[in-house]
């Protein structure tokens, strides 16, 4: 903590040496050197070298002398040129040190000189340091002792008996200006040209002959150490993340603070396999803390709605970009550079929705950072492109990282702030539905078409099926076809038994890029019944059937045909069109559904089922549900009755399957129930017992659904010689 005394001195201290400053005042500097040559024993190493100076004191040379030290040979030395585009010894300001902080409130403003030369070595040591050192630091730094006594040392080292090298360069600046009480990430960045390993860590500013290359410690004021040489909040917790050279920290008094860092370096030894420090390169900085940061920095995060492509909409006032659909990432320019170790890898900064408000997934970030790990513009990935006209909304939120994005200044985005992108000329994807037919008196089935010439087919995902059941409003989503070539589907949850009891309405809606393109029209199955809501047994006085369906709405119907079919042999053979079994009406013309058809048939079963076809595109046909008609031989003589329906529902009316007269038959008596794909499903003893008859169950007892079955009831009494064979259809109705 320090005390009230020391604070009034430093702000009379910054005063003062802004108005009466008489020397040069280093604020930092580094060196690396950049092997060129070796001839014979000798080896040629170029070195760069920038220095930070305070302006309020004189101007720095143009040219600097610089040492090179070994225990193994003598002392060499080379003399840099200054190569800033100005001779004048003050160089350039620092680009980054007012980023966050106002002049005024800096204290010291920093330029920053390069110089540059070459120097040859004797020969291959462990030991080689390069040096430089000069006279003196900035007397209002705080967290050293008697600053404006103390000298200014840097250095680098080599070790080329493994091989000659190019040392790290520095490249981020060092020259910051900071505030109290915000989170600063400070990057020092660097590029190793040799791909070498190196490590980062926090060193003793110091001070020394370059001469002999041979520095000291300079001794930290109290309440300060080398590595923690700013005042933070918490107390000592400055981090410097030895890998990537990241330094974070909170700075949480007004002070002048000056710390050094180094890169460590190195190499693979192939030999001796181990890893051997081949060079090190230091950097001394001075930095500044003021007590607030620039009303700008303190902002936050913003978005440059000054950039070209920005402006203001209209309705709603929020900031737009106009983009092109299918753009598949989005570019984003801030006012105030952002900290891009605050971006969340996992790209959970921002939060995009189209247009209906469902969210579309952010793939990455691709913020482009420069060498101090700040950015102006950052790109977003997106997983999918831009593809439905209208506005999105790209808004801020706290990633899963913990935060909104930081400016480098420690400042936060708001959450929530928002900028639309409108998007425009996107594609109008064509499909509709074609027919809904009834395959082979099983299933539903729903046929469409599209054309792929309208949408971009890579961003096909699905087709989805919605059916309307009868007395509801809503439709549901019953399948999906992921081929987007795949234009049919069968409904397998709508059965035989359904099929001949209902009519179903489906419509199917085409998913592209994670958006639904909207519903088709929609198309109702046909169910064809009797007129008066039984199964189609034939009239005895006029041996006919009346029949109706409903009008069929997949296309402009012109005719409907009327046709039976008749079972041999377990299987449907053949087609009798309404007009070869003596009816009058050929075809049914549209509107009409409804028919009256003539049997003149052999004993036998049949089924009889309606048709359309579709009078412009003829590939599509939509078929009806089929009707079994049962034509039996009456048995001779004519003794048993048999009922035609049974309602097993426990009330004791009619519960059971009773044949009047089954007892005349004493050798056989035998019934056996098949559902109406010809499958068993219940067969008595050999002698039928209508005191335990069927109820209208499987042979395991378990209720069959409702419906039309068909019968065998095989009868035999050697008495009179008779044995016949009794066939018909029987419906269960579960009526309650």
């Amino acid at each position: 903590m320090k005390s009230l005394f020391r604070t009034l001195f430093t702000a009379i201290a910054l005063v003062f040496f802004v108005q009466n400053a008489s020397a040069s005042h280093n604020a930092g500097g580094d060196l690396h050197y950049e092997y060129v040559s070796s001839t014979g024993s000798s080896h040629k190493y170029k070195i760069y070298m920038r220095l930070y100076r305070d302006n309020n004191g004189i101007t720095l040379p143009t040219s600097a002398t610089i040492y090179a030290c070994s225990a193994n040979y003598a002392t060499v030395s080379a003399t840099l040129t200054e190569t800033t585009p100005s001779t004048s010894g003050s160089g350039v300001v620092a680009p980054t040190l007012f980023d966050c902080v106002s002049s005024a409130s800096a204290g010291v403003t920093i330029h920053v000189v390069t110089y540059e030369g070459e120097i040859t070595i004797p020969g291959n040591a462990p030991d080689w340091t390069f040096s430089f050192s000069t006279c003196c630091r900035n007397p209002a730094v705080d967290n050293i002792v008697n600053p404006s006594s103390q000298g200014f040392y840097i250095e680098a080292k080599l070790n080329n008996q493994i091989g000659q090298n190019t040392s790290p360069e520095f490249v981020s600046e060092p020259v910051r200006a900071f505030c109290t009480g915000r989170t600063f990430n400070w990057k020092q960045s660097s590029v190793e040209p040799d791909g070498d390993s190196i490590y980062y860590r926090i060193t003793h500013v110091k001070a020394g002959a370059s001469s002999n290359c041979t520095p000291t410690n300079i001794n930290y004021a109290a309440g300060w150490t080398y590595d923690q040489p700013i005042t933070t909040s918490p107390a000592n917790s400055l981090t410097m993340n030895p890998s990537s050279g990241l330094i974070t920290f909170k700075p949480s008094a007004v002070e002048i603070d000056v710390m050094a860092v180094t890169i460590d370096e190195y190499r693979y030894d192939s030999v001796l396999y181990v890893w051997r420090k081949i060079g090190e390169v230091n950097r001394d900085m001075q930095i500044a803390i003021a007590s607030a940061c620039t009303p700008n920095a303190q902002a936050g995060v913003q978005l440059d709605y000054q950039a070209p492509g920005i402006y203001q909409d209209p309705d709603n006032g929020l900031p737009t970009v106009d983009y092109n659909c299918l753009d598949s990432t989005v570019t984003l320019k801030f006012k105030v550079k952002l900290d891009c170790s605050s971006i969340s890898p996992d790209g959970t900064d921002f939060r995009l929705t189209k247009p209906d408000g469902q969210p579309l997934a952010i793939e990455s970030f691709t913020a482009n950072c420069d060498n101090n790990y700040e950015a102006t513009q950052m790109t977003i990935k997106l997983y999918k492109p831009l593809s439905k006209n209208g506005k999105y909304f790209l808004y801020s939120k706290v990633g899963n990282d913990g935060n909104t994005l930081l400016n480098k200044c420690g400042f936060p985005m708001n959450e929530f702030d928002t900028i639309q992108l409108n998007v425009t000329g996107c594609f109008n994807a064509i499909y509709e539905m074609e027919n809904v037919t009834i395959e082979e008196d099983k299933n539903p089935v729903i046929e469409w078409s599209a054309d792929t010439s309208s949408y971009p087919d890579y961003l096909f995902q699905e087709w989805q099926i919605f059916r309307k059941d009868p007395g509801q409003t809503q439709y549901q989503k019953v399948g999906t076809v992921f081929n987007q070539y795949k234009y049919d589907f069968k409904d397998n949850q709508i059965g035989f038994i359904k099929v001949d009891q209902d009519s179903y309405e489906y419509r199917i809606d085409m998913k592209l890029n994670d958006d639904m393109q909207g519903e088709t029209n929609s198309i109702e199955s046909m169910l064809l019944e009797r007129s008066n809501g039984m199964v189609p047994i034939i009239d005895p006085d006029t041996m006919s059937v009346d029949l109706i369906w409903n009008q069929y709405n997949g296309w402009a119907v012109d005719s409907y045909t009327v046709f039976l079919q008749e079972k041999i042999g377990g299987t449907w053979m053949g087609e009798w069109i309404h007009d070869h079994v003596a009816s009058p009406q050929n075809p049914v013309l549209a509107p009409d559904t409804t028919y009256r058809m003539f049997l003149e048939l052999a004993p036998g079963e049949y089924r009889v089922c309606v048709r359309t076809t579709d009078p412009i595109d003829t590939q599509y046909t939509a078929y009806s549900n089929c009707l079994p008609i049962i034509i039996n031989t009456p048995p001779y003589p004519d003794t048993v009755v048999v009922p035609n329906f049974i309602t097993p529902n426990g009330d004791n009316v009619n519960d059971g399957f009773i044949i009047q007269n089954i007892d005349d038959y004493e050798d056989l008596s035998q019934l056996t129930i098949y559902n109406r794909w010809g499958d068993r499903v219940w067969q008595s003893e050999y002698l039928y017992d209508n005191a335990n008859p069927w109820r209208g169950t499987n042979q395991n007892g378990t209720k069959l659904a409702d419906g039309v079955y068909m019968y065998t009831l095989e009868l035999v009494n050697a008495s009179d010689d008779y044995e016949y064979s009794v066939n018909g259809t029987v419906t269960i109705m579960d009526a309650q």
